[in-house]
């Protein structure tokens, strides 16, 4: 039940953060929209070919979307769009930022 759910968690987390209807979601994903509810509700037993699409569709590794609670999911989704981000940044700007972190770092502790 924990795959079921960790699974539902992950999809559900990944479809807030893309703004994406069930419909919008399903035809990302290359599932039903049918399949897509039941496994957002922990009832899917999807087989795992199936995650495996899932987790290619969504360009994450399928053992992710089955280890990770919604909160860790956001928290993975969050870092991932700070590290695009940061490689965007100019070299000096990269410096600058880890200088500033290195300084909070240090004063939190």
């Amino acid at each position: 039940m924990a795959l079921q759910k960790n699974l539902a968690d992950s999809m559900a987390a990944i479809r807030t953060e893309r703004k994406k209807s069930l419909s919008e979601f399903a035809e990302e994903l290359s599932i039903s929209r049918s399949s897509l509810q039941d496994i957002l509700k922990g009832k899917g037993n999807p087989t795992l070919s199936t995650v495996e699409l899932i987790a290619r569709q969504l360009e994450v590794d399928p053992l992710l979307l089955l280890s990770c609670s919604e909160s860790e999911m956001r928290t993975t989704l969050y870092l991932a769009h700070l590290l695009d981000w940061f490689r965007q940044l100019s070299l000096e700007q990269r410096q600058e930022f880890s200088t500033a972190v290195d300084t909070l770092i240090s004063i939190l502790k």
